[in-house]
């Protein structure tokens, strides 16, 4: 309630003296022609007062209807339809306190005719009314002790009254029950002067009433934005609100969780400026949620345990659901105990909180009505901060926060709603602009193929046709069935892209073209001959080579027990368990000026369920281990360490500390394993080299490999190299041999995966100190391209043999022969010097 009756602003004079005017003149038209009084009352009779949200539009409604008590030449009852029951309590209550002269009425209780009086005002809604349900059958049927409104309606005509019609968020109160509120319109009301009034006139809603009930709107009176924030009565700026943070932290965070912290964080800046200009004044933060789905948790609990997570004091929250305001909805605007309200869709719907500075929307479909109903909320200025107006920039924004609309029904249906909310505010105020965020568009159709069709698919003409086709597009699994739930201009580019993709699918590979049959070829040519090729037994070769096995099955506890200690033991894992949160920037952009920004520093809460799934493929890097076994070691294993230090910690910190570990560093892990698998792991030479080697005739001698020719199947560096070993004059070279990939008795190192590698050749070495004096050689087509970079080549180049040690990695660069290197600080392989068949003999 106000401290006193409010002075208009200019344009509020200005709106009141243009209603007030084309009233009196209709008066004058009913008075000169009473005959046509249903003529004028539909073609002249209507006007429509456009003013954005937070201009007073009651107020001005209200001193509309106040002026003109006494002013025309016969009594007028007014009857006031507002959208909701809520706004029904906020409505009088704001005429009461500023609108002295006349009188509320409640069409509930009072319908008698008697002592109606001049300027009498009955607000309610359509349902009150006109819709067939128990309260509206009351108020339609006369009893012994009360009037029915229609014989009440009729009396007063006939007493000598006008009747008046307001309707409020008129494109609210013209929605799914527009006939009926038609019929009642013109077959009961029957009312001589109508004033529609909307912040965002809803056209398609406005031009179905008008068609039902065949009224025309005569006269607009439309208020400019820019009055109404000079007045100091709408804030000047609207800044959307943007979480920027390292793709490290990106997918360790909740999302929503992350803008409510946001929304929370510009909460507490408004509050605290508040508290220092001296203003007795508690801001109030907004938050939307979804719609409970069937069955799914609710929203409301879920938004409110984030909330206080992030540190909202529970008491401090407020929430309302319902699909209709309570009565006593509007009074949380003045209740200062209530710093966040939780809503669903009311709050969009008029009510007045010029308490709010900060809006944050989780819920998933944000159309039109979003930008032109919801940012209404938060545009309003408060009376105790308008002798500060303009004074103050971080009190003269509104601030608007999104969840991330990638995990939605689509980033491109989510990036169109909010240009949907820019080009329709823009329309009515000329100003106000919503910041364009996101990325790339993606597709509202399940195949993500750009899609061009001969046919091109017409937008359906009719809902019917719409439901029809979306309907059979997702049946078909062509459209993502959330697409049900977009507005209707969504819809229709999901069908047409839908049906464009079907369209494609449904053509032959090779369009129209004639069938023909498969043109006869002759038998390909078989095989060449496949000849043994006897091992030598001239030369001292090993009967078996020495292949590394995987730890015995049998043995798998004490295999993750090791990891867990060596990693463990080298990692920054204990110095992890107080990182709860982590930082990230808050970039704030005035959506009215381009060049007015702000970045605020926030601290975002580490999500552990989000740290966990994230963390969840490091632990999957080796097929043979249990991740969940390994899990449970290495949290043993990190719990023993914390109890030995005296450190305090719960098992959820222990968790998400190893979670942030693994992830953060990886290549310790891979090295853990690696060092415990080398204690574990079995060898075998049990499988002998086979005493022939079978290729095609004609192969190429060679006198120092194991079986006197150069293999088949060599690829061009693998055959060149062969051939520098087999051109060995020095003696370092005493016979070579191809490693074959999967081979039993090939031998092999077992990677910290849990694979194999084969290196490609296996080279006796004089004077090298491993069994048979073996070296293995892996060889790479180049040092250049990506392949030698890949994850697998950096995970082989930092093993070892067990039994034969290192393994020689070379390639050619300017067909030099080079040795490649691991180099750890770049995680990347580099070339280290110039091969020489001489160094094979070191061990490293």
């Amino acid at each position: 309630m106000s401290d006193g009756r409010y002075a208009l602003a200019k344009y509020q004079e200005r709106a009141v003296e243009a209603l007030t005017g084309v009233v009196k003149k209709i008066a004058e038209y009913h008075d000169d022609r009473p005959k046509d009084r249903q003529q004028i009352a539909l073609k002249s009779g209507v006007t429509l007062l456009q003013a954005p949200t937070g201009s007073g539009k009651t107020l001005v409604l209200g001193r509309v209807l106040e002026g003109l008590r006494g002013g025309l030449s016969r009594p007028v009852v007014w009857f006031w339809f507002a959208p909701y029951a809520g706004l029904v309590t906020q409505t009088r209550e704001s005429i009461v306190d500023q609108c002295g002269a006349l009188r509320v009425r409640d069409i509930s209780k009072d319908r008698e005719p008697v002592g109606t009086r001049d300027g009498d005002v009955f607000v309610q809604t359509w349902g009150a009314v006109a819709a067939n349900n128990k309260d509206a059958r009351k108020v339609r049927r006369t009893k012994e002790s009360a009037l029915s409104l229609d014989d009440m309606i009729e009396t007063l005509r006939d007493d000598g009254f006008f009747v008046g019609v307001v309707i409020d968020e008129a494109h609210l109160n013209f929605g799914a029950s527009a006939q009926a509120a038609a019929n009642f319109y013109l077959n009961t009301l029957k009312p001589d002067f109508t004033i529609l009034a909307t912040a965002t006139p809803n056209d398609d809603k406005l031009d179905a009433f008008e068609v039902k009930a065949g009224i025309e709107v005569a006269s607009r009176v439309i208020v400019p934005r820019d009055d109404v924030v000079l007045s100091g009565l709408n804030k000047e700026g609207l800044m959307m609100g943007v979480i920027r943070m390292s793709d490290a932290d990106r997918d360790l965070v909740d999302h929503e969780q992350a803008t409510l912290t946001a929304g929370w964080t510009q909460h507490l800046r408004v509050k605290s400026r508040l508290e220092e200009r001296g203003i007795a004044l508690t801001p109030l933060m907004l938050v939307q949620v979804e719609d409970q789905a069937k069955g799914g948790e609710d929203p409301v609990e879920r938004v409110r345990q984030k909330l206080v997570e992030v540190g909202v004091p529970e008491s401090a929250i407020a929430t309302h659901t319902s699909g209709q305001p309570d009565p006593d909805f509007h009074t949380l605007a003045y209740d200062p105990d209530k710093q966040v309200l939780i809503f669903k869709v009311a709050v969009a719907t008029g009510f007045d909180a010029p308490r709010a500075w900060t809006l944050v929307s989780v819920r998933p479909n944000r159309g039109k009505e979003f930008g032109l109903q919801i940012v209404g909320r938060i545009m309003r200025v408060h009376p105790l901060i308008r002798p500060f107006h303009g004074e103050d920039d971080l009190l003269d924004r509104g601030y608007v926060f999104l969840t991330d609309p990638e995990m939605q029904a689509g980033l491109d249906a989510a990036v169109e709603e909010v240009k949907a909310v820019r080009q329709s505010i823009e329309l009515l105020t000329d100003r106000l602009d919503v910041f364009e965020f996101g990325s790339a568009s993606k597709p509202l159709v399940s195949n993500s193929f750009a899609l061009t069709a001969t046919a091109t698919p017409q937008t359906p003409s009719d809902p019917e046709e719409r439901q029809l086709r979306l309907s059979n597009l997702i049946e078909q699994g062509l459209v993502k069935p959330e697409v049900e739930d977009l507005p209707e201009e969504e819809q229709d580019r999901a069908i047409l892209a839908g049906e464009a993709w079907q369209e494609m699918t449904q053509t032959p590979l090779f369009g129209n073209l004639p069938e023909t049959e498969r043109p006869s070829t002759s038998a390909g040519q078989s095989k060449p001959n496949l000849r043994p090729y006897p091992l030598r037994t001239d030369i001292d070769l090993p009967s078996g080579l020495w292949r590394e096995l995987p730890p015995d099955p049998g043995n798998a506890d004490k295999l993750v027990e090791d990891i867990a200690k060596v990693f463990c033991s080298t990692s920054n894992i204990v110095s992890l368990l107080q990182k709860k949160r982590t930082k990230a920037k808050m970039s704030l952009r005035d959506l009215f000026a381009e060049d007015v920004s702000e970045e605020v520093d926030l601290r975002l809460r580490l999500s552990n369920a989000r740290v966990a799934e994230k963390a969840q493929m490091a632990f999957n890097f080796n097929d043979a281990i249990d991740p969940r076994l390994l899990k449970r070691s290495m949290i043993s294993e990190l719990r023993r360490i914390v109890d030995d230090e005296g450190i305090e910690a719960e098992e959820r910190d222990l968790r998400r500390a190893l979670d942030l570990a693994v992830m953060g560093e990886p290549e310790k892990l891979k090295e853990a394993m690696k060092t415990a698998q080398g204690r574990n792991v079995r060898l075998s030479d049990a499988e002998p080299i086979p005493s022939s080697y079978y290729g095609p005739d004609g192969l190429k001698e060679a006198r120092k490999s194991a079986y006197g020719v150069f293999p088949a199947r060599l690829n061009t560096e693998e055959t060149s190299f062969a051939e520098v070993l087999d051109a060995d004059g020095t003696g370092m070279v005493l016979w070579w041999m191809r490693n074959p990939e999967n081979e039993r008795w090939a031998t092999r190192i077992v990677l910290p995966s849990g694979k194999n590698f084969f290196p490609d050749f296996v080279v006796g070495v004089a004077g090298r100190a491993t069994p048979n004096a073996i070296a293995l050689v892996e060889i790479k087509d180049d040092g250049e391209t990506g392949r030698l970079q890949s994850d697998r080549n950096i995970d082989k180049i930092r093993v070892q043999h067990r039994e034969y040690r290192n393994v020689f990695w070379t390639y050619r660069d300017n067909r030099e022969w080079v040795r490649a290197r691991y180099a750890e600080g770049l995680h990347r392989i580099l070339p280290k010097d110039m091969f020489q068949i001489s160094e094979m003999v070191f061990l490293e």
